[in-house]
């Protein structure tokens, strides 16, 4: 049966020639949307399912353009640091995108769009010609791709139909039904591991690892697709050697030693992205050094397995 290419899903992200989402160049499509909510969130735009509004401070002028313009009287002018801006009040705002358009700045954006599969699959496909002479292909990340099962299906579906290689970034936190049928159309599964701990793992992203696990396992074992387990490195929360020589010792016993390890340093991008939707920034969290960084790459490889830092 052919992709239904008329199926949507909100899309916040097509980002072209990515190098950091699997081998080779390719288009990472991010899909909006995550049952998780991990507290170092690199893309907290990504979270709800609905687009969103977001304000960069620094850009504003405080024109006033978009004051009468907000249907919800959600716009004020605002003062901080002798700066003055146009402030959103976020219990007011329905996220309608009004204000955007009067915005001359660009200050004021909206993270996400209903696409259909159709219409996501004609921008990927422009870049076939690097896929082919790169090894690459198209990856579909979020937010949380399995939440949304027809259109990653489909996506997924449709690629293969144009000859793209496919990829997925996720959680694997979803049903096994989901799984059985998500992953036959993947050539390659990078598998998040943010804890293995199960009670931090729920403390720190909202949901326990155990079916985490069973469906990576299942991902590797039965379904036999390529998988590369994927940690992030979040200072304080699970970057310790003995969670990270846990992850290897599941890598090792329970996947096998053709899995590789992508340890994926903290970075600050989501605490701007914080700031963009009113929420607030938390700057606690401190970026962990190359040294220690290599110090975790050795760890993981004594256990006979390969380890690269990003990707």
């Amino acid at each position: 049966m052919p992709a239904d290419r008329s199926v949507t899903a909100t899309i916040f992200n097509i980002q072209t020639y990515s190098i950091h989402d699997g081998p080779g160049i390719r288009v990472t499509v991010f899909i909006k949307g995550c049952p998780l909510r991990c507290e170092w969130c690199a893309n907290p735009e990504s979270n709800l399912t609905h687009p969103q509004l977001m304000f960069y401070k620094d850009k504003c002028t405080a024109c006033q353009r978009c004051i009468p313009v907000c249907p919800n009287h959600a716009i004020s002018i605002r003062e901080k640091d002798g700066k003055y801006y146009a402030f959103t009040d976020r219990s007011l705002c329905k996220d309608c995108g009004a204000c955007v358009s009067a915005c001359l700045n660009e200050a004021r954006e909206m993270a996400g769009e209903t696409m259909t599969v159709q219409a996501v699959i004609d921008r990927v496909k422009k870049d076939k010609l690097f896929f082919d002479t790169s090894g690459g292909g198209m990856t579909l990340s979020g937010g949380e791709m399995l939440m949304f099962l027809a259109f990653s299906e489909n996506l997924l579906m449709a690629a293969h139909e144009e000859g793209i290689s496919t990829a997925t970034e996720s959680s694997c936190f979803a049903s096994t039904e989901v799984i059985d049928r998500v992953f036959p159309h993947v050539d390659l599964a990078l598998c998040d591991l943010k804890h293995m701990d199960s009670q931090k793992h729920k403390l720190y992203t909202g949901v326990p690892n155990g079916k985490i696990l069973e469906n990576i396992k299942h991902i590797y074992h039965d379904l036999k697709v390529p998988v590369w387990a994927r940690v992030p490195c979040i200072t304080g929360y699970n970057d310790d050697k003995v969670n990270i020589a846990a992850t290897a010792k599941f890598v090792k016993n329970e996947l096998g030693d053709d899995v590789r390890v992508c340890l994926l340093p903290y970075h600050r991008l989501g605490e701007s992205k914080n700031e963009s939707l009113g929420k607030e920034m938390d700057w606690s969290i401190e970026i962990p050094t190359d040294e220690y960084m290599q110090e975790l790459k050795a760890l993981v490889e004594s256990y006979g397995l390969t380890a690269q830092i990003g990707g």
